[in-house]
């Protein structure tokens, strides 16, 4: 036997087995005993032969399913019969079409999707997350994780990720195209009187703000024989000039200079979106880009400070992050029970999960079970199973004593009662 890998359970199972066996065992020497004493009466009167047909025919039945029960998990008394302990003989033949019934009859895509439709999963994980306590647990079990992979991380292999990533995605990024069509959506409509009101305006505070040096300039420009009031009046003259065109510009939509202007900058921006040149020469800013030391160093303090940042919020109680975690399991559970569309996607999601995971992993359960009982020990496997359903095939000896005694019983007198009466057949 194999007690000692036995649990506790297994024991008390063991030990009904024991006390069935006995009962079973008991009636069967009863029947004996009754039979040896009854035939040693029998021819003193008529009813202790119904008394030794009985006990005969409760012996033999008794004997019959011994027999049949025993073959199932061992040879009876050792002798190798034939199609007698099936069990451990067959046991690689049983696991693997146990295996099989499993597969078919409880791991069946069909199966699985009609328990996970009548669970309602949804609705159960929204009240479970707005139960007390719940969503803090998941927050913390969250942070606890995130922690846990942080540190356990390479810090020089996620920096290198992280660089790879950026200057890939630098390298992939086209800007001038996203600068052209900005700048379109910018100066389309009436967005481009705005820009040209605001240039205006610009242009105009210069002027004024720049008097001082403008005034330089020309004093510095014009002979020093020039009284001071002639370097005046140019001034007053150009401004007043410059002012007057700005002013032109701003409001007459067919002014030539504006018209270059508008020519100039469609021009640029479809020079951006599409012209090989530039996008020749943005290719090669982004080269020299990547290749400054300040990119490497970047990516170096962006991951420590996140690193930082993850392990200090991970270690308070208190931390922002978990609260925000937690918030968001608790809005979630609420959603789910609020949206009845929400909440049949999440059943639909478990269920096809439920469908695909049966349908590419089911056979792997079932090899795992054939594997598993295969790779037991033959009369170990016997025993194990015997266990588990030893008790009530005991029930079949005792029965098959009381039926077969019965039946004995039946015939005897069906054979003996007719003579009685002066019958013959």
């Amino acid at each position: 036997m194999f007690l000692e890998s036995y649990t506790d359970l297994e024991l008390s199972k063991q030990a009904e087995l024991a006390r069935m066996k006995r009962l079973a065992t008991y009636l069967l020497a009863l029947a004996v005993l009754i039979y040896i004493a009854a035939s040693m009466f029998e021819g003193q009167a008529v009813w202790v032969g119904f008394i030794a047909a009985t006990a005969e025919a409760a012996m033999i039945g008794a004997i019959a399913d011994w027999f049949a029960v025993t073959a199932l998990f061992r040879h009876p008394f050792g002798i190798a019969i034939p199609h007698t302990a099936i069990i451990p003989s067959r046991k690689d033949v049983i696991a693997q079409q146990f295996g099989s019934f499993v597969q078919q009859n409880f791991l069946s895509e069909d199966v699985i999707s009609r328990k996970i439709r009548s669970m309602n999963l949804s609705r159960r994980v929204a009240k479970w997350i707005l139960e007390k306590d719940n969503a803090r647990a998941i927050a913390e079990q969250i942070m606890a994780s995130l922690d846990g992979v942080v540190r356990v991380m390479n810090d020089e292999d996620i920096q290198v990720m992280i660089e790879g990533k950026i200057k890939d995605r630098i390298r992939d990024t086209s800007f001038a195209p996203l600068i052209g069509e900005l700048l379109s959506f910018v100066t389309s409509g009436r967005r481009q009187q705005y820009l040209f009101d605001s240039t205006v305006d610009f242009c105009l505070y210069l002027l004024e703000d720049s008097e001082h040096d403008i005034k330089t300039k020309i004093g510095q420009e014009t002979p020093w024989w020039f009284p001071e009031s002639v370097d005046s009046a140019i001034y007053k003259q150009i401004v007043r000039s410059t002012s007057k065109m700005l002013y032109e510009i701003q409001v007459d939509a067919l002014h030539p200079i504006r018209k270059r202007m508008i020519k100039s900058m469609n021009q640029f921006m479809d020079d951006l979106k599409h012209s090989p040149d530039i996008a020749e020469k943005e290719t090669a800013i982004k080269r020299d880009v990547l290749e400054q030391p300040a990119v490497r160093d970047f990516t170096v303090s962006l991951w420590t400070d996140i690193k930082h940042l993850l392990l200090e919020q991970s270690e308070n109680p208190d931390a922002e992050l978990k609260q925000a975690i937690e918030d968001a399991v608790t809005r979630f559970g609420r959603n789910i029970l609020k949206d009845e569309v929400l909440a049949t996607k999440i059943n639909g999601w478990a269920e096809d999960s439920g469908r695909y995971l049966i349908g590419t992993y089911g056979h792997e359960v079932a090899d795992l079970i054939a594997d598993t009982i295969e790779n037991w020990d033959p009369q170990a496997t016997a025993e194990r199973i015997e266990l588990q359903i030893g008790r009530d095939l005991q029930f079949i000896r005792i029965n098959g004593t009381v039926i077969g005694g019965l039946a004995g019983l039946l015939i005897h007198t069906l054979t003996v009662l007719p003579g009685l009466f002066g019958f013959s057949f």
